[in-house]
This record gives structure tokens, C-alpha cells and sequence, in this order.
């Protein structure tokens, strides 16, 4: 893997690279979600309690399709920009310093507790 990555940096396809990698993922991802038994399970489950028996099922089914589309987007959006920020925040040297003391004060204090228990 690292052999590839330096030889698309060496050709200058990096961003082809990236493009590729995002479509095979993307199409990983949703393989994997269609082929989930579970995702269907819950789906043959739930979607027949919406469903009314006296109107068209299509129509029904497209509505609580695109309202799930809907919050899913609404769900992500929000993650991506809770990692946003939070990247923002993690990228600052103050943070890795506090992290680098409180990891420091973790382990100080388990070797303490370590050598008074014997």
C-alpha cells in the first residue's frame, strides 16, 4: 500500500488517487449497508407500521424513504461538523500539550497506585 501511494506521488496522480479512493469507498460503504441483514431486518419490521393498506404502497414507501434520507443527512451534517470543530480544537499545540500532561498525571498516578498495592 505504501509502494502505490509513493508511486502515484512519484506519477503525480495523487488526486486521481484520492478521487478513486472516495468512489470505492463510497461504493464499499453503501454494498456494505444494501448487504447488512440487520439493516433489513429492522426495515421489514418497521416500514409496515407506517404502510396504510388502502393507498398505493409506492408513493408510501418514496415518502419514508426520502424522509429517512432526510434525517440521515441532517445526522451527518451535524457529525461532520462536531469533527470539524473538534479538529480545529485537537490541531492546536495547547491542546497536545494539556493532552500530553494529563496523560503524563495518568500514568504517574498508576504507577504510584501499582507500587504502594504490593
Amino acid at each position: 500500500m505504501a509502494l502505490r501511494a509513493a508511486k502515484r506521488r512519484a506519477n503525480g496522480s495523487e488526486a486521481m488517487a484520492l478521487a478513486v479512493g472516495a468512489a470505492r469507498g463510497f461504493g464499499q460503504g453503501l454494498w456494505s449497508n444494501v448487504l447488512n441483514p440487520k439493516a433489513a431486518s429492522v426495515y421489514l419490521t418497521l416500514v409496515p407500521q407506517f404502510l396504510t393498506s388502502s393507498r398505493p404502497v409506492a408513493p408510501q414507501i418514496a415518502t419514508l424513504a426520502a424522509a429517512h434520507m432526510a434525517v440521515v443527512l441532517v445526522w451527518l451534517l451535524f457529525w461532520t461538523s462536531v469533527v470539524a470543530a473538534a479538529s480545529t480544537a485537537i490541531d492546536t499545540p495547547r491542546f497536545r500539550r494539556g493532552m500530553s500532561r494529563l496523560a503524563g498525571a495518568v500514568l504517574i498516578a498508576l504507577g504510584t497506585r501499582t507500587a504502594t498495592a504490593a
